[in-house]
């Protein structure tokens, strides 16, 4: 079985292992599933290896881990194959791996990932069964909605915990109440309460996000017991931490009984700015 899938402007060209779909109700054995970090998973390739390279290794020796009923390990591999780099294979291994060991809420997006890419019909219904399960299992807690962003393609929360996968994408949502976050770089953070129960399920949502005011933390320090103006206005007295606009202020330390008023002009930056400090430090200036 042939899966061809489109990241990071390449095609991944990998094969479904047969033997990880006959072995998904294999009874698993316990140990630590915790997905590795990228630090982990860049430890985990051969010197030369492409991240890519490295990855389809990975993802091949997951298949064999499966092979011997050795599912977690196998699932440390398809993550860390996955941190390294998108393959699409590697996507349905991780999702399989949750659902083997009966992890369904964290299967359920790697499933629902996988039938983004172009499957032949056999394939298809394999990854359609597993994701019927799922829902199945957890039809008394839990339901689907598709999560929308403006602009697409923000980064998904739910109550804390971060999703694999940007939206546009099928979200699980627990009865109850539910924080869904959306973050998308250059935007603010929104976060939606979904309030729902089996009566009332939650409905399909549409985030849409407000471009960030272009604001960064500042600290500015004067003589002791000197007056701190920031564009005419009164901040504070010797040191005052607050926040400004991106860009250039007039800073000015009062008089003192050791030093004169005086002024300075400051460039606040952004924190992504490589020069990031925001820290303007008069203290010791007497003039």
């Amino acid at each position: 079985m042939r899966v061809r899938y489109a990241f990071m402007n390449r095609i991944v060209v990998v094969c479904l292992s047969a033997s990880l779909v006959a072995g998904i109700f294999a009874t698993p054995t316990p140990a630590d599933a915790a997905a590795p970090t990228r630090e982990q998973a860049l430890k985990l390739k051969r010197a030369g290896e492409s991240d890519d390279g490295a990855a389809a290794r990975l993802n091949e020796e997951g298949k064999a881990l499966v092979r011997l009923g050795k599912y977690y390990q196998a699932l440390d591999k398809f993550h860390a194959a996955l941190v390294l780099f998108p393959i699409s294979n590697a996507i349905f291994n991780v999702g399989s791996m949750h659902y083997t060991l009966k992890q369904y809420e964290e299967a359920f997006p790697y499933l629902e990932q996988t039938l983004r890419a172009p499957l032949a019909p056999e394939q298809r219904a394999v990854v359609l069964k597993y994701r019927a399960n799922v829902l199945t299992f957890l039809k008394m807690s839990h339901r689907a909605v598709m999560v929308r962003t403006n602009p697409p393609g923000a980064k998904l929360a739910v109550n804390g915990v971060a999703l694999p996968f940007a939206a546009p994408t099928r979200v699980l949502i627990q009865f109850g109440s539910v924080d869904v976050t959306a973050t998308y770089d250059g935007f603010m953070a929104k976060t939606v309460v979904v309030k729902s129960n089996s009566a009332q399920p939650p409905k399909d949502l549409v985030v849409r996000l407000k471009r960030e005011e272009p604001y960064s933390k500042v600290t500015v320090r004067c003589p002791k017991g000197a007056d701190i103006f920031i564009d005419g206005t009164m901040s504070g007295f010797t040191e005052t931490r607050t926040t400004l606009l991106v860009g250039k202020h007039v800073v000015r330390c009062g008089k003192t009984n050791l030093s004169a008023a005086f002024e300075r002009n400051v460039d606040v930056l952004k924190r992504s700015d490589p020069a990031f400090t925001n820290t303007f430090d008069f203290a010791g200036v007497k003039e």
